[in-house]
């Protein structure tokens, strides 16, 4: 089987489990939901007809939450020993991101953590951020004397929306140039991630400003885009998934349900 058919395999996992790693079901509980995906029959990429018990999706959420996206390929080991090593300079980091938001969960900063290089995939496991955090005991004695009201409402990061609209024309050398404003916004601050016009309007420029968008607000557990090849691309999916962020679309020729990015960069 070749890295390609894991992959896809891999993605399909990640399409099924993604609800439940990130809370946004459409069922009461997350039992309804396990009861609702193992009673389906799915065409596994490469595998052909395929149904799945309570069990297998439970390895799956297991595997993905201790060894990221990778843990989803086929014959992946979900058994193999991980350095649980953190150093000091990672640990000072941690501390540091809790006290500045207290209500941040551990997998938020285990996720930053993996985006800006200070651990790797295969040294450092969610759990062992976990771990670490529980020690510190930071969380309850930081809420103790934070104000609460700015965490009221629903909480930041919890669904970025995402578009990209025409710019204006620019003239270099005689030439009229295209540009197109690529945005990021979170839908419950209505903060601009990130912002920035490009040349093109491809998937290098959208994984360009998402990258950035990420490395100044962190990662996002679940994505909301209009139906543009762009945000179809097989990379953006597969960066996703790797993220833990659940990438969703608007329904066909209905921009009003996702008006708010759409009226920011108009």
């Amino acid at each position: 089987m070749d890295n390609d058919v894991k992959q896809k395999i891999a993605y399909f996992k990640f399409s099924l489990i993604a609800p439940l790693i990130n809370e946004n079901y459409t069922q009461e509980t997350a039992k309804e939901y396990m009861e609702v995906i193992t009673s389906k029959v799915y065409d596994v990429p490469s595998l052909g007809k395929r149904e799945f018990s309570p069990n297998t999706i439970k390895t799956w959420l297991y595997c993905y939450r201790k060894y990221g996206f990778e843990g989803l390929y086929p014959k992946s080991r979900c058994d193999k020993g991980a350095s649980r090593v953190l150093t000091d300079d990672v640990k000072a980091y941690i501390k540091n991101l809790k006290l500045d938001n207290p209500r941040r969960s551990a997998k938020s900063i285990y996720q930053e953590l993996l985006v800006k290089k200070f651990i790797e995939l295969d040294k450092v496991s969610l759990s062992t951020v976990q771990r670490y955090l529980r020690k510190t005991k930071i969380s309850t004695s930081a809420l103790n004397t934070k104000d609460r009201r700015a965490f009221e409402m629903e909480y930041p990061n919890d669904c970025w929306q995402s578009d990209i609209s025409m710019g204006p024309y620019l003239v270099i050398n005689d030439k009229k140039i295209k540009t197109y404003l690529i945005a990021f916004l979170d839908d419950s601050s209505r903060l601009i991630t990130h912002a920035e016009f490009y040349d093109t309007d491809n998937v290098i420029s959208l994984i360009d400003a998402f990258k950035k968008a990420i490395s100044k607000r962190g990662v996002p557990k679940k994505l909301f885009v209009d139906n543009g090849k762009v945000f179809q691309s097989e990379q953006l999916h597969l960066i996703c998934a790797s993220l833990g962020t659940s990438l969703c679309y608007a329904e066909p020729y209905s921009p009003e349900s996702k008006g708010y990015a759409k009226y920011m960069i108009m």
